[in-house]
């Protein structure tokens, strides 16, 4: 009789002992898949996001040597950005360039509660002033990039644009605003950035109209993703006074055909000759690092939770066989007298688990699909505060805003929504048979390690 014939009698007469153990292997088994279940769609959010992001880096302020403008604004220069974007392996790019205005025949969104948040002076300086950005494709800028904004109406902002503009909906239902109304911008007389001084008026069109929520509440009404402004770069170069000579930007971000040719067009770029005490680079992955954070959380609480739970199991089971293993010497002893070798009878008892394995390993499909979402919920929620933590440890007490680019590179993993793949499943199995072979091996000592003679002497 072969090895696989007397598991199966062995696991078909002992009822109990098998619903014991299939039991056992079914709760490791529904952990282990949920587990790589929720690994598996963590990664296929980071490659997501990935392909959101678009593979890039950005040329900006470097804060720890220039803090920029009296407001703390970039200072790059157009003959930098010119620079890196000429380099081989760049397809395209996005440079960024602020101006503050004064809206003259619209009004900006309040706070909830119905002011500015400035104080009396600061809000007769800037009660209805707010920061636009200039852009030459409003489409690649970082905020559509990471879906904080979406587009809902009309078209973006283009290379050749002039006097356009983008407006949130709520900014345009409150102003009766619709696509091709005209809105007057004025540079403010305010502005600490307003070195030129410049006292130029400009009328735009609304060619554009998106949507968004601030996730935390907001301390100012400029914070508002109501009062957020996407215009062209003609427009604020105008309000800003800038020539040629002159104009600088926040930052500028450039892509790559993916992410294998990032570290080498990165690499060329830091050949140039760019003040690199002033400005540095760093990857598009950096602007959501809460995002990677919460990633990197979740790879770690569920490799925490598979190594565990199979340790456990190895432990369970072998404790298990080890308790049972008494009441087999004489079968094994019999065997070995009757010319079977140990290694049969160890791939017996090996056998007798993977028969019971096929029953729950095939029932944790359905049994991990019951709890793996709510598993890689909780899951994601951990990771998601811890990675919160730390970047609000690294900022020494500090809190970062609630204006858009504040947001989005706060903002951090949210849900996975999970589904079983056929990859998960062979996970589970070759993950499963290493803890069943350990188990076996562990808990059939008694057995291997002893002769026939000792076996049959040493039945109670």
């Amino acid at each position: 009789m072969s090895f696989i014939q007397r598991a199966w009698l062995y696991i078909t007469r002992k009822k109990l002992k098998t619903l014991i153990l299939l039991a056992i292997l079914l709760c490791m088994s529904t952990i282990m898949l949920s587990g790589f279940v929720i690994k598996h769609s963590t990664d296929a959010a980071a490659q997501s996001l990935d392909k959101t992001l678009k593979a890039g880096f950005t040329l900006g302020n470097n804060q720890r040597t220039n803090p920029g403008t009296a407001r703390g604004s970039g200072t790059v220069s157009n003959k930098d950005i010119d620079a890196v974007k000429n380099l081989e392996g760049v397809t395209d790019y996005v440079k960024r360039q602020n101006a503050t205005v004064d809206f003259i025949n619209t009004k900006l969104v309040p706070l909830p509660s119905g002011g500015s948040g400035y104080d009396a002076q600061k809000d007769k300086q800037f009660g209805n002033a707010a920061t636009i950005i200039g852009v030459n494709k409003s489409e690649s800028e970082k905020k559509f990039r990471a879906e904080s904004l979406k587009l809902i109406a009309g078209r973006h902002i283009t290379e050749n644009d002039s006097r356009k503009i983008l407006v949130h909906e709520d900014f345009a239902k409150a102003n009766n605003l619709k696509l091709g109304s005209k809105i007057k911008l004025k540079a403010n007389q305010y502005d600490t950035d307003n070195e030129h001084p410049s006292k130029d008026e400009v009328e735009v069109e609304i060619v554009g109209i998106f949507n968004g929520k601030n996730p935390k509440q907001a301390t100012y009404q400029v914070e508002l993703f109501e009062n957020l402004f996407l215009t062209d770069l003609a427009t604020t170069r105008q309000l800003n006074a800038y020539t040629e000579q002159n104009e600088i930007y926040q930052d500028a971000t450039f892509f790559t055909k993916g992410t294998k040719q990032l570290d080498e067009v990165m690499a060329r770029a830091n050949k140039l000759p760019v003040n690199w005490q002033k400005y540095q680079l760093n990857k598009n992955s950096q602007e959501l690092a809460g995002v990677t954070g919460a990633v990197n959380g979740v790879y770690g609480l569920i490799d925490g939770m598979l190594w565990a739970t199979a340790l456990v199991s190895v432990a369970v089971i072998g404790m298990v066989l080890y308790l049972w293993m008494n009441e087999r010497k004489r079968e094994a002893g019999v065997l070995l007298a009757t010319g079977v070798p140990q290694s049969k009878i160890v791939l017996q008892y090996i056998a007798e688990l993977v028969m019971i394995a096929v029953l729950s390993f095939g029932a944790s499909y359905f049994t991990a699909g019951l709890i793996a979402q709510q598993m890689g919920d909780h899951v994601v929620s951990q990771a998601a505060q811890n990675a919160t933590r730390q970047a609000g440890s690294s900022l020494n007490g500090a809190s970062l805003g609630a204006d858009a680019d504040s947001v989005t590179s706060s903002r951090t993993l949210e849900k996975v929504t999970v589904g079983v793949q056929p990859t998960d499943l062979l996970a589970v199995w070759g993950a499963g048979l290493a803890v069943i072979i350990i188990a076996v091996l562990l808990a059939s000592r008694p057995i291997t390690q002893s002769t026939p003679k000792e076996l049959l002497t040493e039945v109670d």
